[in-house]
């Protein structure tokens, strides 16, 4: 009996877990590329934007692959407090050459590039993922996309920061390390507007985006809970429920 009550205990607190990350998520921006093959210019879907995609890129099975850029303008810009939590799947289908080459996700502000997360340019180590002001990584970029996660916590003006984890597609991103690369004063507090994918100058090695989630809480995107919160909120339950059986 006592191994059942054990499960139960571990089950009843799994799920209000489960439930209470859900109740304080918000999914502000989402975008799955579930469109026709075929031109992604001009497509609509998803939510959280004000406007169509401006892009010469192209869908295929539902991935946005191309050799340029393709943008398109947030419905509500970022706060100047807070946290974020931003996924996206992306990728080269060949290793992207070096020097010449720039791709992922873009911020803007307006018309003004603010931030990068996967191949910034100009710089070094093209091949592995990279983000604005951190240093380089160990995960390689191409032969095939993997899941970025990133966690922005906001401040006024370039006083933001940024952490980093990148996993395999398919599955959650387990961000319950140390971030594999983390930016801090960057100005991202007002961002209205992202890119995505990018160019290979000379090369025109073809970049892959899918999946992109914009959320208020870890829940929303593909992660795996960080412990503390997870060890806090249990241990919460758990005296609860001993109180409630006493």
């Amino acid at each position: 009996m006592k191994v059942k009550h054990a499960n139960l205990t571990a089950l009843t607190c799994a799920a209000l877990l489960g439930s209470v990350a859900l109740s304080h998520a918000a999914v502000l921006v989402s975008e799955d590329f579930s469109y026709s093959d075929g031109g992604l210019n001009g497509q609509n879907g998803g939510t959280g934007f004000s406007s169509t995609w401006s892009s010469s890129s192209n869908v295929t099975s539902g991935v946005a692959t191309a050799t340029s850029d393709s943008s398109r303008d947030l419905a509500t810009a970022f706060a100047a407090s807070g946290t974020l939590w931003v996924s996206f799947d992306w990728g080269y289908a060949a290793d992207p050459s070096e020097g010449a080459s720039y791709g992922g996700l873009t911020f803007y502000i307006g018309g003004s590039e603010k931030f990068l997360i996967g191949n910034t340019w100009p710089g070094t180590n093209h091949d592995v993922w990279q983000m604005n002001g951190s240093a380089q990584t160990s995960e390689v970029n191409y032969g095939g996309m993997k899941t970025g996660v990133a966690k922005i916590t906001l401040g006024t003006g370039a006083t933001s920061t940024v952490e980093l984890w990148v996993g395999a597609t398919g599955s959650p991103v387990d961000v319950s390390g140390a971030p594999i690369a983390t930016t801090t004063n960057r100005e991202l507090a007002g961002v209205n507007r992202i890119r995505i994918n990018g160019q290979d100058f000379g090369f025109s090695n073809p970049q892959s985006f899918d999946n992109l989630v914009i959320g208020t809480a870890m829940s929303d995107v593909a992660a795996i809970p960080e412990p503390s919160a997870a060890l806090l909120g249990g241990l919460g339950l758990l005296a609860l429920l001993r109180r409630r059986r006493a």
